[in-house]
């Protein structure tokens, strides 16, 4: 999905006003995070030459943008998830204990909603989160605590998604992402023009 955005900008000449909300996140994405390396890594990265070949090329259209004065400015639109799970939403990290922050992972890698009901659908993921933000080593700590979160008839869940749901009303000047939900519908963060980038 990236290299189709960036390749968008070579179709579009470069030009600021043709350039689609999602390429200008992208394109400032690469331009203030350093990433442009992940484009240019070495052939190993990629599966053939003409792979290699593409992302150099792609990187190189970056660049170009770049010296033009194209670059947007720093859009309210970008949730990036880091290697070490931190959360940034438009630049700024979002600060959550452990459960909490592997939950909003979890929905945000699941723009389609979850039913709450049926939350133990999600546990193995959950659990693959939650096993690398906890400081627990113990693997039974951790199945319970993820067992206090799938079982539906406790109220662990809900009050994460509440500490979820504080925690990104008080970003700054952010749109106001929230899990959220008719009763009885899946829960889900409407994101509109955002876009997650995990990395």
């Amino acid at each position: 999905m990236l290299h189709w955005h960036l390749a968008a900008f070579a179709t579009f000449g470069f030009k600021k006003a043709a350039m689609t909300h999602n390429c200008q996140l992208i394109l400032f994405y690469f331009l203030q995070t350093g990433a442009l390396g992940a484009l240019e890594a070495p052939l190993q990265e990629y599966g053939t030459v003409a792979e290699e070949t593409e992302a150099a090329e792609l990187a190189h259209f970056v660049r170009n943008a770049s010296s033009q004065g194209l670059a947007p400015p720093p859009p309210p639109g970008i949730i990036r998830i880091d290697r070490a799970l931190r959360i940034y939403v438009g630049g700024q990290e979002l600060k959550l204990r452990p459960m909490s922050k592997a939950i909003l992972i979890l929905f945000l890698l699941h723009p389609e909603g979850i039913e709450l009901k049926r939350i133990g659908d999600y546990q193995e993921e959950l659990t693959r989160y939650y096993s690398r933000l906890s400081k627990s080593d113990n693997p039974e700590q951790i199945k319970k605590c993820i067992g206090r979160i799938t079982d539906v008839f406790s109220n662990e869940l809900n009050v994460n998604i509440s500490r979820v749901n504080a925690a990104l009303a008080s970003l700054e000047n952010q749109p106001l992402y929230q899990v959220s939900g008719r009763a009885g519908e899946p829960k889900k963060i409407p994101r509109n023009n955002s876009i997650v980038i995990w990395e």
